[in-house]
């Protein structure tokens, strides 16, 4: 075998050993039951279309959003080059590849569908709902991993099939994902039409465009401004049609219903920070469009007045950095009481809700039988921490619940009596 031909082996075999090592560190820092909670950070902020789409959705660019920009940078000089070095999806896929090694390659045949998606994205950011956010690659292995958390549950095991549909499809359609439906890719695709401008020329210049099977890198003209402007339509319909009704009980902090199921991308790091496992995957309550979307269930405990992981944790800004002081200010819901089948309004001796109370917000009412009293509740002070419905005996319907209240905002003040 002549030098050229072992040159290239050993170039072949250290990027492939770089690949993997890629690979491994993301795990590591995903890894379910990790300590430090920036750590799940880093993988998903690292993708460019999240971080443009989600800073444009929130108005607003994190100290997390600035890890993205050197990946955009040097998208912006080598196509793809992120896709092929830095994506644990696209190994993943070349891995599966290798049971299917004479397929052929039916992807070329399929239109940029990918770009589509980003632009409608982009597009509904504008207007605040970046509709396919929850595409991005690194939010869907996110989303595996963190499905793995202890205690395992069907619910959150079901929220990390996303990658697994996505290799299933490789084995059937190879490569159709990471060509022609990856928003990712996708953006960095159309993040080429700056390296056109810039260069001033139309051919392939690097082996990456040319292994990518496109003749000429994508130019932006009308047709995808067209695009983006029918995405920020649909998010303009979308949020008035959904207004302020109310969702299901969101973690604190969250953004308003009607922008939270479009910028969360379900990668479930709330969940996985989250010490009481209150936050559970949506299925449904929301409507179609918040699936998968992290809600609040106090089944058998509350979100605690010492914590606020689940604020630090968030790489698109659906739920908003809060300190703890701050987080003890979000308010989650309105309780609501039923007297009818509550123990302590009807001559019983359950005090559990005021008891638990980590707020003294609930305080015993007397009526004018001086035999009988009730628990009320001073808004002045509550939050909606769930404490009470999670320690209420009375079942199967509880006698104190905390539901959501529409017009619910992320803002830091408690609602007067």
């Amino acid at each position: 075998m002549d030098e050229p031909n072992r040159g290239h082996q050993r170039r072949d075999r250290l990027r492939l050993a770089g690949r993997w090592l890629v690979f491994f560190i993301a795990v590591v820092l995903l890894w379910p039951g990790r300590g430090e909670s920036w750590a799940s950070l880093l993988v998903p902020a690292l993708s460019p279309f999240t971080a443009l789409c989600s800073a444009v959705a929130a108005r607003h660019v994190g100290a997390f959003a600035l890890v993205a920009v050197p990946v955009l940078l040097l998208v912006l000089v080598y196509p793809r080059w992120f896709c092929r070095h830095g994506c644990p999806v696209w190994l993943l896929q070349e891995v599966v590849e290798r049971f299917r090694p004479s397929a052929p390659p039916r992807w070329r045949r399929v239109p940029r569908i990918g770009q589509g998606l980003a632009l409608l994205t982009l597009g509904g950011a504008g207007l605040g709902y970046p509709f396919f956010l929850w595409l991005d690659p690194l939010a869907i292995f996110t989303g595996f991993l963190n499905a793995w958390r202890q205690p395992l549950a069907v619910a959150s095991a079901l929220g990390g099939l996303g990658l697994l549909l996505l290799l299933l499809l490789d084995l059937v359609l190879p490569r159709l994902w990471c060509q022609r439906l990856c928003p990712l890719g996708a953006t960095q695709d159309l993040l080429g039409w700056f390296r056109r401008r810039f260069r001033q020329t139309d051919r392939c210049e690097t082996e990456e465009e040319r292994a990518s099977g496109d003749l000429h890198p994508p130019a932006l003209g009308r047709r995808h401004f067209l695009i983006a402007c029918i995405g920020g339509t649909g998010a303009w319909a979308l949020r008035s049609v959904r207004g302020q009704a109310p969702g299901p009980i969101r973690p604190p902090g969250a953004l308003e219903e009607d922008r939270f199921t479009g910028v969360c991308i379900r990668c479930g790091n709330c969940a996985q920070a989250c010490p009481s496992r209150i936050i559970q995957p949506d299925f449904g309550a929301s409507g179609v469009a918040g699936w998968l979307t992290p809600r609040l269930r106090f089944d058998a405990d509350y979100c605690w007045e010492h914590c606020c992981r689940c604020n630090q944790v968030c790489p698109s800004g659906a739920i908003a950095r809060r300190s703890l002081g701050e987080k003890r200010q979000c308010v989650l819901g309105r309780v609501e009481l039923d007297l009818d089948i509550c123990l302590l309004a009807n001559g019983g001796e359950c005090i559990a809700c005021i008891k638990r109370c980590p707020y003294e917000a609930i305080v015993r009412q007397t009526s004018d039988d001086p035999f009988s009293t009730a628990p009320r509740v001073d808004l002045t002070k509550c939050n909606g921490c769930g404490a009470c419905e999670a320690v209420c005996p009375v079942r199967p319907r509880r006698a104190i619940r905390v539901v959501a209240q529409a017009g619910r905002r992320s803002g830091l003040s408690k609602p007067s009596r």
